[in-house]
């Protein structure tokens, strides 16, 4: 019998610039693996209290993939999407729940058809609140405040 389970990294950050490098890793090795053979959206679901660090890693992402906008937490619009100039994927999404009161709001937004489209690179920050909603097949990271700039970062591919 073969037992399969989730693979963890954990990764220790001084700084939210050392969380942005992180990222940066983080993606470029992602996106150096992905070819254009999944039917559905590359989803990354981050968790963690107020504070931890998710927008700092996504700022991280913005920078190694190119993005010319700045990335802020999208709390009050709840979603943002920006063209992307990547082989494979056209579009990098970033949803943050935290104000949602249930996952049937997320019908409301398209989120079905985001991430059943396999040109996405989605992130979603408070994507714990949303846990029925994501795909079986999303990566997760959750950040954990350790001191005042210190985080702990474990990854769940």
């Amino acid at each position: 019998m073969i037992k399969c389970e989730m693979m963890q990294i954990k990764i220790f950050s001084e700084s939210p610039e050392e969380t942005q490098k992180i990222a940066a890793f983080f993606i470029k090795t992602i996106l150096q693996k992905k070819g254009k053979v999944s039917k559905k959206a590359l989803l990354v679901s981050l968790e963690g209290n107020l504070g931890s660090g998710k927008t700092e890693f996504l700022k991280g992402v913005a920078k190694a993939v190119k993005l010319k906008t700045r990335v802020f937490s999208p709390t009050f619009v709840i979603m943002k999407r920006f063209n992307l100039t990547h082989p494979v994927f056209k579009y990098l999404w970033h949803l943050d729940c935290y104000r949602l009161k249930k996952t049937s709001e997320l019908k409301e937004l398209g989120f079905s058809d985001i991430i059943n489209d396999n040109r996405n690179l989605v992130f979603v920050e408070w994507g714990d609140k949303i846990k029925k909603a994501l795909p079986k097949n999303h990566l997760k990271i959750n950040f954990q405040i350790i001191g005042k700039n210190k985080r702990k970062l474990t990854i769940s591919l």
